[in-house]
């Protein structure tokens, strides 16, 4: 520094403090958010004490409740979600692919062994803090959570949990809205009749949701028979309505006998307009021609419209 002037020098150390600083007041941050999360870590919440009641040191209450595997230990060092954010140089998505991986490869140490699962939460958390945009994650997290332990409602609802995260960022997503509507209407016990209702109506609207989505492989008919359980014949003459003509012809044939059941002229109107679409409009799709027929019924009728 000898070559330079005074002024020069002088400035050039007052960036070197202020860079000193400014590197000083981060890892102090870090260090804090590492502290602040090791007081509220896992490990602690889940086991402290021996099976006779006597204190186990750190390192015997991580191998306690990994249950022996160091595999699933390794996740007590995984860092906060905003440590794992200034880690990752701005690459958030490729380490939540290989958290994804990691998460993966703990998920089969287990299923394979004593097929618990403390730490999942915890690689979730941190892959969902990373990339929150992965809608695999939402789905293979509601889905091993139920796999190889004793599912009751609290597991249940930790499942419902992943699915209802993703569908605040997927809500056209039919895989996560099946899912939920399954968990719903087949897995949650509920505490009485009146909750286990209204899961059940829960599941339908999932189950009616997912159906319209495309690329669903949900029958209509099962959409439709939820809402007759519901003893709601209407909403389910409505629903078969809407989806008759999206439907393959044995669910159309289904769809006909179901709405027969509850209304046998309009169940013969349906027949009669499928068949005025394979005598005169067979070329056409079924869908396109639904619309055709709907807008000429609106302008005097599909007959007078054609002869």
């Amino acid at each position: 520094m000898r070559f330079l002037g005074p002024g020069r020098r002088s400035v050039l150390s007052m960036l070197l403090l202020i860079a000193l600083v400014v590197a000083a007041f981060g890892w102090t941050r870090v260090a804090q958010v590492s502290l602040q999360w090791s007081g509220t870590r896992p490990l602690r919440d889940v086991m402290t004490v021996a099976g006779d009641g006597t204190p186990l040191l750190d390192v015997e209450a991580a191998r306690e409740a990994a249950w022996g595997s160091a595999l699933a230990a390794e996740t007590l060092y995984l860092p906060p979600v905003v440590v794992l954010r200034i880690l990752s140089l701005g690459y958030q998505s490729a380490w939540a692919d290989l958290l994804f991986v990691r998460a993966h490869a703990y998920f089969l140490s287990h299923f394979f062994s004593d097929r618990r699962f403390v730490w999942l939460d915890q690689y979730y958390e941190a892959i969902r803090g990373l990339d929150p945009d992965n809608p695999r994650l939402y789905l293979w997290a509601a889905q091993v959570l139920k796999f190889g332990q004793h599912i009751d409602d609290g597991i249940v609802q930790r499942s419902n949990r992943y699915l209802e995260q993703g569908l605040e960022r997927f809500p056209r997503d039919w895989r996560l809205h099946m899912d939920l509507g399954f968990n719903l209407y087949f897995e949650m016990a509920g505490a009485d009749d009146a909750e286990r209702a209204a899961n059940r109506l829960r599941a339908r609207d999932h189950f009616a949701t997912a159906a319209g989505l495309p690329g669903a492989p949900i029958d209509p008919n099962f959409v439709a028979e939820l809402f007759e359980r519901s003893e709601e014949g209407g909403l389910a003459i409505a629903y078969a309505l809407q989806k008759y003509y999206e439907s393959s012809e044995e669910q159309r044939h289904q769809l006909i006998r179901r709405i027969g059941s509850i209304s046998r002229a309009l169940a013969e109107g349906i027949q009669e307009e499928e068949r005025h679409w394979r005598e005169r409009y067979a070329f056409l799709p079924v869908a396109l021609y639904a619309l055709l027929a709907e807008r000429q019924v609106s302008e005097g009728g599909l007959e007078e419209a054609h002869d």
